[in-house]
């Protein structure tokens, strides 16, 4: 965001009317609170969304009033606009002028957010059936104020009520500023960029697909090399990465409380405000649609079906399963081995029993990690409650002995899984096999060893996309692959 000009373009201050009322959604916040009330009803009451239609068919004031009663938000975290906030105080001082919050929303959500900011004189927002936007609201502030009061809003629909100011300052782009100038004096233009494209491509979460080339290994492990085999298998590995990121976007927009307190994840698109709620609303069902709907009409009803098991799985994990100690990290496993099913199901390829147990706890033990990992950098959000998880920081420790110790399983699990039928039938020798062992080892531990020192700020598997070292054990791995066809 960018402030066009200089504050008030330079002119006086007697030149300024002497009520300033700000708008709230949008303006004062990068957010919309009907939409914020609505995630917070589908993270704490999700059967009440069933009466949603109900309550709009009884009007927006009315539909809004039973939000403000159903709902509790901390207004602390909304994520407002700095330079809106610092061009209101600035007004605010530079005379006796009057800082009126003149809001649609209820009037609920306003007196926290001017209580929280405490920059406001006075409240005006929907309530007792009246929804105060567009001529509602500039009714009430002309019967108010007549004309002389500044308005600052960011929508067409605030152009009545700049029609009813005797000035006005918008919040948006330019293009809005020349409607707003036709109808009132334009004092000046905060503008605000539109979302960009690498908003909505990070909201995606790309570097997460990484995870989803398991759906590789069942080929990679039988040895099928079929070139139709392997493009069955890419485009799977495409089409579950588009139903994939629908989750990580419904993800984000029901963890959007505990994100904006998060060290890091506060960052995201939409816990910043990068991307509209209503936006995300949007593109989670359309890349539900596509990625489950293709698969179906190009890799058959069993990868359809193993796609919307994830689904539902993860809708669960997001909704109820996070929020259990220990239950959270054994779903996060097994969204790592549906991925290998789903690899075996789209050319019916069959996986190793002994394979699947060491998936189980390699990946357990990787979920542990990333568990742990946000202990450690975040442990006073978890210890205050409002992490949106159920651990504390006196649960580390456990998570610690847990995860090496799974860590350790799946190593010696690996071992008798290189001495086992399956792998005699596709080795000539595989005695050297034996030697990825330690290395696998040395990798898990190295990832302990980084989450413990804090170093660890992401999913396991995505930073070893990134990590040398990683690439260095994976080709010592190869390698030793190779060894087992020279092998004398």
């Amino acid at each position: 965001m960018s402030v066009a000009g200089t504050m008030l373009s330079g002119k006086t201050e007697s030149a300024i009317a002497q009520n300033i009322c700000v708008d709230l959604d949008g303006t004062l916040i990068a957010t919309d609170m009907i939409w914020e009330c609505v995630l917070e009803l589908a993270r704490s009451r999700p059967l009440m969304l069933l009466l949603l239609p109900f309550w709009l068919l009884r009007g927006r004031a009315y539909l809004k009033e039973r939000l403000a009663e159903s709902v509790y938000i901390e207004v602390r975290l909304l994520p407002y606009r700095q330079d809106v906030l610092t061009m209101i105080t600035e007004l605010k001082q530079m005379g006796s002028r009057r800082i009126v919050l003149a809001t649609a929303s209820h009037e609920r959500f306003a007196m926290a957010i001017s209580a929280h900011l405490g920059i406001f004189d006075e409240i005006l927002a929907t309530g007792c059936g009246r929804n105060l936007k567009g001529k509602a609201k500039a009714e009430a502030l002309h019967a108010k104020f007549g004309n002389d009061f500044l308005y600052v809003g960011d929508s067409p629909a605030d152009l009545p009520v700049w029609a009813a100011a005797r000035q006005g300052i918008v919040v948006g782009s330019k293009r809005l500023a020349h409607q707003a100038a036709a109808v009132t004096d334009v004092r000046e233009v905060v503008e605000v960029e539109p979302a960009s494209w690498k908003s909505y491509w990070d909201a995606l979460r790309p570097h997460h697909w990484s995870k989803n080339s398991l759906l590789l290994l069942p080929l990679v492990l039988a040895h099928r090399w079929n070139a139709h085999a392997w493009a069955l298998t890419l485009s799977g590995v495409f089409l579950f990465g588009l139903a994939a990121s629908a989750i990580y976007v419904i993800n984000d927009l029901l963890d959007l409380p505990s994100d904006r307190e998060h060290p890091w994840k506060q960052r995201r698109p939409f816990a910043s405000g990068r991307l509209s709620i209503a936006s995300g609303m949007a593109i989670a069902p359309a890349l539900l649609v596509g990625g489950i709907g293709a698969g179906w009409l190009w890799l058959g009803y069993r990868f359809a079906l193993a796609v919307v098991c994830y689904c539902a799985l993860s809708l669960s994990y997001s909704l109820w399963l996070k929020r259990r100690p220990l239950a959270d990290v054994f779903v996060l496993t097994s969204f790592y081995g549906v991925r290998i099913v789903t690899g075996a199901l789209i050319t019916l390829t069959p996986l190793s029993s002994w394979f699947l147990i060491f998936s189980m706890f390699f990946f357990f033990s990787l979920a542990l990690a990333k568990r742990y990992s946000e202990l450690m950098h975040a442990g006073a959000l978890l210890d205050s409650g409002n992490s949106g998880r159920g651990y504390r920081g006196v649960d580390s420790p456990l998570l610690l002995t847990m995860g090496v110790a799974s860590a350790f399983a799946a190593i010696i699990v690996f071992s008798f899984y290189t001495r086992s039928a399956e792998v005699g039938l596709l080795y000539p020798h595989p005695e050297p096999l034996l030697l990825i062992a330690p290395m696998l080892l040395y990798w898990l531990v190295r990832v302990w060893l980084q989450a413990g020192r804090g170093e660890l700020k992401e999913d396991p598997v995505t930073l070893a996309m990134r990590d040398r070292m990683s690439y260095i054990v994976g080709a010592a791995c190869v390698l030793c692959i190779l060894i087992t066809f020279l092998w004398r």
